[in-house]
């Protein structure tokens, strides 16, 4: 019982994509630290195979699969070895994820605008509708979004259309899985300290704006934080929600000079 307690998703299989640094593998550590069994997903190999030796050393079963999400045969891959391995799923994390350089609309070519796109909503919307093939009667899903899903950024034109559309995604899929008992959720980190937003924190300090009202830049801890609530059973009647998690970021949005 106590062990229950301690440990409430053991016994669950999860799959973190862009598990090899930051976010997700803050969330891959969290999830393993409540008794999740995981799959690791990323391109560096080396990154996810001493995670999975760290997580593994807990208790828990963990599976490094180096995966280029940009290909479909990869993604392909990956979902056929987590069935062959661990014979189902109940929580599918997409968090992999590309910030490209900034750009204006007209001069953003067509290949960064598919690239952008193909990583953060198809790679995310292909991997949900196959782990759901996993999962049965009951499961999770889990897409990082972003507060860039809620207001335009100058220069990042496809970044903010791939976000705004994964919280769209989480919706739809939540409906048309919600009687299945699969649950679709999103998160939207705004400001967190890791290297993929460390040129957005870079250019609002050089220009003396605040991070948001809260005024601190938030951690990957704290979105892992709030994604094992996510899964958990206690937010069993939660769906198709996308939760901020950015020190009152969207309170603000838009209301900043030069945005």
């Amino acid at each position: 019982m106590g062990d229950d307690i301690a440990r409430p998703l053991r016994g669950r299989r999860a799959l973190v994509t862009g598990a090899s640094r930051g976010i997700g593998a803050a969330i891959a550590r969290k999830l393993a630290g409540q008794g999740a069994d995981i799959v690791l997903a990323a391109r560096t190999v080396g990154s996810i195979e001493a995670l999975a030796e760290e997580l593994g050393d807990t208790g828990v079963r963990a599976l490094a699969v180096p995966t280029d999400m940009t290909q479909r045969d990869a993604l392909r891959a990956l979902i056929d070895r987590v069935g062959e391995e661990f014979g189902g799923l109940e929580i599918l994390v997409n968090n992999a994820g590309v910030l490209p350089p900034a750009s204006r609309a007209e001069n953003l070519a067509w290949e960064a605008w598919d690239a952008t796109l193909g990583l953060n909503l198809s790679a995310p919307w292909f991997l949900a509708c196959r782990a759901k093939e996993l999962m049965g009667r009951g499961g999770v899903v889990v897409n990082n979004a972003s507060t860039a899903a809620y207001f335009p950024s100058r220069g990042l034109v496809a970044y903010n259309v791939s976000k705004a559309a994964m919280v769209m995604l989480t919706r739809v899929l939540a409906l048309e899985w919600a009687r299945e008992g699969v649950r679709v959720v999103g998160v939207a980190p705004g400001k967190v300290d890791t290297e993929l937003v460390a040129p957005i924190v870079a250019w609002t300090e050089k220009h003396g704006m605040p991070l948001n009202p809260m005024r601190r830049i938030g951690t990957d801890g704290e979105v892992a934080d709030l994604v094992a609530f996510l899964v958990s059973d206690q937010a069993g009647y939660l769906t198709g929600v996308t939760v901020p998690i950015d020190g009152g970021e969207l309170l603000t949005a838009g209301s900043e000079p030069g945005r």
